[in-house]
């Protein structure tokens, strides 16, 4: 089975979608083709731009993602399966990774745990978020542009791989 037929019954469906409560409002913009599409450059594209965002800590990745793809004319299945490498399971560690790699390009020292106030007041989170922003965004958008053009290259690769072996094959019988 090609990737490109694995992808079509793994995703979900436009009716689905759809019907969904949170999205009805926007069913008539799910019509667009180009949302749809499962071509070798539109899964490599939503991808990329999928595993981008996915670093962004930002809470409202998926208010983003429906306009994001309808502007760009990006696979949403795609873009959003993509968008959910990062999940609550893989917050802590996707943002830790880019908050160290913000550290590294700020030159700036770790924050102790001990100097972190940890309460779960707004006032807490505000002071926490004054001393970790800078690194964390730098971060966060150093590892998202390289996760997006990573997430292209390999998917890209490994589809025009899947397609040369496959015409080679093709070539190769009497």
């Amino acid at each position: 089975m090609s990737l490109r037929r694995h992808l079509e019954k793994r995703l979900p469906q436009r009716e689905a979608l759809s019907n969904s409560r949170w999205l009805r409002r926007f069913a008539h913009l799910l019509h667009e083709p180009r949302l749809w599409h499962f071509g070798r450059r539109s899964v490599a594209r939503s991808a990329g731009y999928g595993f981008a965002l996915a670093f962004f800590p930002i809470p409202i990745h998926m208010l983003l993602v429906f306009p994001l793809a309808w502007l760009r004319r990006l696979n949403l299945p795609v873009v959003v399966g993509a968008l959910w490498i990062t999940n609550p399971v893989t917050w802590v560690p996707f943002f830790y990774f880019a908050y160290r790699v913000g550290l590294l390009l700020t030159g700036e020292a770790a924050q102790p745990a001990d100097a972190l106030p940890l309460a779960a007041d707004w006032a807490s989170i505000r002071a926490v978020l004054d001393q970790i922003w800078l690194p964390l965004c730098l971060g966060s958008l150093i590892c998202g542009v390289v996760a997006g053009l990573l997430g292209y290259a390999v998917i890209d690769g490994l589809w025009r791989l899947s397609i040369m072996r496959r015409w080679r094959a093709r070539h190769a019988r009497p």
